[in-house]
């Protein structure tokens, strides 16, 4: 007789072990979004020697007339230093150049400084001097309102200076409004067989409006401007890139 008790209570806790591993519940692992750090610098890779060069129509307005031309353009990285986390950039040229142009503007000279991780700030030749110099703790290098890029990018991302985070216009902050699959095959020097993620970033203020494309490990494809009263107008694209390594 106790050895049937047992072997009932022996089905039983077979019964129930074999139920429970049916039902077991399944933990799915959810892959982080955050680019991964070690490719931080070829996300916007400014290697020294680095030149893309931009191609499209630009219109601007004199005191009596209206004019619009197809214009080439080139940005390029004249030199780089790096200092602890931050890395300054010497640019020559940006598509930006071109909003309120006039026959014979040249390519402006300015820097890239990149804080940490992802932060891209548009800087002047005398804060690229400033990170020569050893002695200059390099104390407000940088300011919010000069932020332009902050990687990675993802759709809905939103950055600006802090007076203007907040506003429920979403106005004069850089927003990354979609994420996209773009061929670069027709571009000189780039070597894509397969379509390449792009992002458009726009920035809305009072008097205009501006938006860039954006491809990691290329760099900025197409820049556009519109001035809300004046007439300056850019609309340029990528059409060669060299990555200066």
């Amino acid at each position: 007789m106790k050895n049937i008790h047992r072997i009932i209570i022996s089905v039983i806790l077979i019964f129930l072990i074999l139920s429970c591993t049916n039902h077991e519940t399944q933990v799915v692992f959810v892959q982080p979004t955050a680019y991964p750090s070690a490719l931080v610098a070829e996300y916007f890779p400014l290697s020294k020697g680095a030149y893309w060069v931009y191609e499209g129509a630009v219109k601007w307005q004199t005191e009596s007339d209206v004019f619009e031309q197809t214009i080439q353009w080139k940005m390029e990285v004249l030199d780089v230093i790096q200092r602890n986390d931050i890395i300054g950039y010497k640019m020559k040229g940006a598509p930006w150049d071109l909003t309120w142009y006039e026959h014979g503007k040249q390519p402006g000279e300015y820097a890239f400084i990149k804080v940490g991780t992802g932060r891209f700030y548009i800087g002047t030749l005398e804060d690229f001097e400033r990170m020569m110099d050893e002695e200059d703790l390099l104390g407000d290098l940088v300011g919010e309102y000069s932020l332009f890029l902050e990687i990675p990018l993802l759709p809905g991302k939103r950055f600006c200076d802090t007076p203007s985070i907040t506003r429920t216009d979403m106005g004069y902050c850089w927003i990354v409004n979609s994420e996209t699959k773009v061929d670069l095959a027709n571009v000189k020097g780039v070597r894509a067989t397969d379509p390449l993620t792009e992002f458009a970033l726009s920035q809305s203020t009072l008097p205009d409006f501006s938006m860039f494309h954006f491809v990691p490990g290329i760099g900025i494809t197409r820049y556009e401007y519109v001035h809300h009263g004046t007439v300056a107008e850019v609309d340029v694209s990528l059409i060669e890139y060299h990555s200066g390594k």
